[in-house]
């Protein structure tokens, strides 16, 4: 018998170390199963911090596209101004140029009517030496002199204060009763 208390034996220290086995499987079957656990809570967390950054995401994409729409407008609008701006200055041009031509012309109108003015000054003076070589001429017409005596009498024969005018073209004062201006010469 001995033999079979050996076999008993023998099964008992293998059904014992069964035992070990299986109680240690089941301490690595709950230790598995509370690693489960807690990769399972790391997990749902995981989740949902992919769902926030999808969020997120999604959020800062549309902040973006709002914000190239508004980069957008302001481009436009400056590309607006920036056309406005450079219209105004080319009017502003183009109004300067009209200007300097103007007064190019009304500088040319004015150098021209200097010199009308010179040459008719001049030929008052040749008309005025003229004069008075006649009337310093005895043998020559009285006319200018019976002038000067009526414009003199009537100098005379008028109040004792003379009044002067002035005359239309050149506005120098004149004498009443002369019938040229001294300094243009203009018919009164």
């Amino acid at each position: 018998m001995t033999t079979q208390e050996d076999y008993v034996k023998r099964l008992e220290k293998i059904i014992d170390k069964q035992d070990d086995l299986l109680s240690q499987l089941d301490a690595k079957f709950k230790q598995q199963d509370s690693i489960n656990e807690s990769l399972s809570k790391h997990n749902n967390f995981l989740k949902e911090d992919i769902q926030k950054h999808k969020t997120l995401t999604r959020d800062m994409n549309k902040t973006i596209i709002q914000h190239k729409n508004v980069v957008g407008k302001l481009k436009k609008e400056l590309e607006e101004q920036l056309k406005i701006q450079q219209d105004l200055h080319r009017e502003y041009g183009e109004v300067i140029k009209q200007l300097t031509d103007d007064l190019d012309e009304e500088q040319q109108k004015n150098e021209n009517l200097i010199k009308k003015q010179e040459e008719l000054e001049s030929e008052i003076k040749k008309l005025n030496e003229t004069i008075s070589s006649q009337s310093n001429n005895t043998t020559g017409n009285n006319y200018y002199d019976s002038l000067n005596q009526k414009s003199d009498e009537s100098n005379t024969s008028a109040t004792p204060q003379t009044q002067n005018t002035y005359c239309p073209n050149c506005g120098s004062e004149v004498k009443e009763g002369f019938m040229f201006c001294d300094s243009c010469g203009t018919k009164l």
